[in-house]
C-alpha cells in the first residue's frame, strides 16, 4: 500500500501543496506526522485511501484508479478477487457522487485491456465491476447505465464466439461459461437499485441487441444469454419494497411488449418458455406464480388461495387496446406442435395472471373465448398434442369457474371433468402431462365420439350471462383480426403481397393510343369555336352579356362533350362504351375473390 499511496500522491501534488489542504490533513496523512501505535498498518492504509478518494476532484479520478488497477495486475491480485472487491468498496463508498461513474468507466476500460486473458481473470474483474455498480446505483450513475450494459454485452458476445471456435479445449469452454454466468449475475446486480422505468428501458435496449437471423448455434446461444439478462432485470421489478401500483402501460410499452410477443411464437421451444417467464416476472405483482398450477380439483366451490389485483382504469384501457394481440399470441404459442411441458405450463400461467392482474369481466370472457378456440382446434386436428390442449382448456375453465364464483358454471365444468375422469382420463392434466414426456406416441387417443366430453360454449355463455357479463363473442368461432400497428423499417422490407391463381396473363387487354392527332385537332377546333363565341372578349364580358338560358345551354354542351371524350377513352380498353365500374369488373372477378391469396405481414402499415 506504501507504493500505491506514493503513486497516487503524484497525481495530487498540486492540490496537496496548497495551504488550505495542509491545514485539513488528518494526523496520519502528513509527511512527518507521528503514527499512532494503536492503528494497524492495514487500517492506516484504508484511512489514507478513503481520505484521498473523498478529496479527489473530477480530474484526478483517473490518476487515482490507474495505480490501483496496475498494482492489482503486477501483484496478481485479481484471482481470487477478495482484495480488489474490498478496495473498490472503499473507493465507491468514499468517492464523490458526481465522479462515481468515472471509476466504473476505468474498470470497464481495464477489463477491455484484459479481453484476451483467461476467462477466470475476466470473471473476477466483472465481479469487481458488479460490486462497484451496485454501490454506485444507490446514488446516481445516469451517464453510464447503457455504457455499462453495452460493454458487458460486448464481452458476452466475445465469450460466446470463443466457445464456438473449432477445436477449443473443454476446460476453456467451462471457464467461458462461468464468465458468461458472471456477466448475467452482474446485470441482475446492477438492475436491483435502478428505477422501474430504467429497468424497462434496459430491457428494451437488450431486446434490440437480439440477433435477427438464428442460423447458427452461436446466435441461438447469444439470444438465450440476452433473455437470461432480461429475466434477471424483470425479476427485480416485483421485489419487496418496489412500487406495486405501477400501471401496465408503464410496464409494457409498445417497444417492449411487441418484441416479446413476436418471440413468444418463435421456432425455439426454449425461447418461448423464457419469454413466458419474463411475462410472469413482470405481471406477477401479487406473488401468485407458484399458486397457479394447471390442474383440476373437484369438490365444493370455494375461494382460491390467490390474490387479485385492484381494478385500474389505465390497466383496463391497456388491455382494451393490446388485449387482442396478447390473446392471439397465447393462442398461437399453445398450438405449437413442438411444445414441451414447460411451454404449456408457462402459457397457462400467463393467461391466468392476466385475469388476476386485470380483474374485469371482459378479460375473463376473452380468455374463455380463446379456450374454446383451442378446444375447437384440438377437435378438428389430428396431431399428437390434442390431449394436452384439452387438458389445458379443462384446467383454465375450472379456474374461471372458481375465479368468477359462478355456481352454475362450476357445476357444468364439474360434470364434464367427472365424466372425463371415468372414461377419458387422457383429456385431463394429470395423465396428459405424464404422456407428453414419453418418447412414444401418446396413448389413449380421444377417438371420434368426443362431443359428449367437451365443454359446451352455449352453456358457459348462459351461465356467464346470468352473472351480468357480455358474452356475445362466445357464440362466434374464435377468430383474430390483427390490429393495424406501426412497423419498423426493417419489417416493412419483408412486406410481400402475392397474387396467386390470378392468371393475369389470361386477361387480354388491347391498349390503344389515348391521345391521337385527331383528338388534339378536335380539341383545338372546339377551343376556336369557344373563342369565336366570346368574340375575342374577356370571360367577364361574356358572363355579363349572355343570359341565364344561354349560359346553361353552353355549359350543357361543354359537359356533354367532356362526357363523350370520357366514354371514348374508356371504350379504348374493350372497343366499346363502358363505364369505369364495368371496366374494373372486367379485370377482377369480384365473385371469385378466393382466387386472390394475399400474404400479409405480422402488422399492417399505416
Amino acid at each position: 500500500m506504501r507504493a500505491l499511496l506514493f503513486n497516487i500522491q503524484e497525481g495530487f501534488t498540486n492540490s496537496i501543496q496548497s495551504p488550505s489542504h495542509k491545514r485539513s490533513l488528518s494526523p496520519w496523512e502528513g509527511e512527518n506526522a507521528e503514527i499512532n501505535a494503536d492503528i494497524e498498518p492495514d487500517q492506516l492504509a484504508q484511512h489514507v485511501l478513503q481520505d484521498l478518494v473523498s478529496r479527489a476532484s473530477y480530474s484526478h479520478i483517473k490518476s487515482l484508479m490507474l495505480p490501483l488497477l496496475y498494482f492489482m495486475d503486477n501483484k496478481n491480485l485479481w484471482v481470487p478477487n477478495n482484495f480488489p472487491i474490498h478496495c473498490m468498496s472503499l473507493i465507491m463508498h468514499s468517492i464523490q457522487m458526481q465522479s462515481a461513474y468515472l471509476a466504473i468507466a476505468q474498470l470497464l476500460a481495464h477489463l477491455d485491456e484484459h479481453k484476451d486473458q483467461s476467462a477466470r481473470l475476466r470473471c473476477s474483474i466483472v465481479e469487481v465491476v458488479s460490486t462497484a455498480v451496485s454501490i454506485a446505483t444507490t446514488e446516481c450513475i445516469g451517464p453510464t447505465i447503457l455504457e455499462v450494459f453495452g460493454s458487458l454485452l460486448k464481452y458476452l458476445k466475445l465469450s460466446i464466439e470463443t466457445c464456438n471456435t473449432p477445436d477449443v479445449p473443454v476446460d476453456t469452454v467451462k471457464e467461458e461459461e462461468v464468465f458468461q454466468d458472471a456477466i448475467v449475475q452482474s446485470v441482475g446486480t446492477f438492475s436491483d437499485s435502478l428505477q422501474t422505468y430504467q429497468k424497462i428501458e434496459i430491457c428494451t435496449f437488450l431486446l434490440g441487441k437480439l440477433p435477427t437471423n438464428m442460423n447458427t448455434e452461436q446466435e441461438c446461444q447469444y439470444e438465450r444469454m440476452l433473455l437470461q439478462c432480461i429475466m434477471k432485470i424483470t425479476t427485480s421489478l416485483n421485489n419487496k419494497g418496489n412500487d406495486k401500483s405501477i400501471g401496465l402501460p408503464t410496464l409494457f410499452p409498445l417497444s417492449l411488449i411487441g418484441p416479446l410477443q413476436r418471440l413468444s411464437i418463435s421456432d425455439s421451444p426454449k425461447t418461448r418458455t423464457m419469454i413466458q417467464l419474463i411475462f410472469h416476472s413482470i405481471l406477477d405483482r401479487r406473488g401468485n406464480h407458484d399458486r397457479v398450477v394447471p390442474t383440476v380439483t373437484l369438490g365444493e366451490l370455494h375461494e382460491e388461495n390467490i390474490f387479485i389485483g385492484p381494478q385500474k382504469k389505465q390497466d383496463m384501457l391497456f388491455l382494451k387496446r393490446q388485449g387482442p394481440e396478447i390473446y392471439f399470441h397465447l393462442y398461437e404459442s399453445l398450438l405449437r406442435v413442438d411444445n414441451d411441458l414447460d411451454n404449456y405450463t408457462c402459457a397457462y400461467r400467463t393467461a391466468v395472471l392476466w385475469c388476476l392482474e386485470v380483474p374485469v369481466d371482459e378479460v375473463l370472457v376473452e380468455l374463455i373465448h380463446m379456450a374454446f378456440g383451442l378446444q375447437d382446434e384440438a377437435c378438428s386436428s389430428s396431431r399428437g398434442n390434442v390431449n394436452i390442449l384439452h387438458a389445458i382448456v379443462a384446467a383454465f375453465l375450472v379456474f374461471a369457474s372458481r375465479y368468477s364464483r359462478n355456481e352454475a358454471l362450476y357445476q357444468h365444468i364439474n360434470t364434464v371433468v367427472r365424466k372425463r375422469q371415468n372414461e377419458k382420463a387422457q383429456l385431463l392434466p394429470t395423465l396428459a402431462f405424464s404422456q407428453l414426456d414419453k418418447d412414444s406416441e401418446m396413448e389413449g387417443d380421444p377417438g371420434e365420439d368426443v362431443a359428449s366430453f367437451m365443454f359446451d360454449a352455449s352453456v358457459v355463455a348462459e351461465c356467464l350471462n346470468q352473472q351480468g357479463m357480455n358474452v356475445d363473442r362466445l357464440s362466434d368461432p374464435y377468430h383474430y383480426k390483427r390490429l393495424a400497428l406501426p412497423r419498423t423499417p426493417e419489417s416493412v422490407k419483408s412486406l410481400r403481397i402475392s397474387m396467386v391463381d390470378a392468371r393475369v396473363s389470361d386477361v387480354q387487354i388491347h391498349l390503344q393510343e389515348e391521345i391521337t392527332f385527331d383528338t388534339l385537332k378536335q380539341a383545338l377546333q372546339h377551343r376556336q369555336q369557344q373563342h369565336a363565341l366570346v368574340g375575342g372578349g374577356s370571360k367577364e364580358r361574356l358572363f355579363s352579356q349572355e343570359s341565364y338560358d344561354e349560359s346553361v345551354a353552353r355549359n350543357t354542351e361543354k359537359s356533354s362533350h367532356i362526357h363523350a371524350l370520357k366514354q371514348q377513352i374508356f371504350g379504348s380498353f374493350k372497343g366499346g362504351d363502358v363505364s369505369p365500374s364495368e371496366s374494373m369488373h372486367s379485370l377482377i372477378d369480384l365473385d371469385n375473390l378466393n382466387n386472390l391469396s394475399i400474404e400479409l405481414p405480422d402488422m399492417y402499415v399505416y
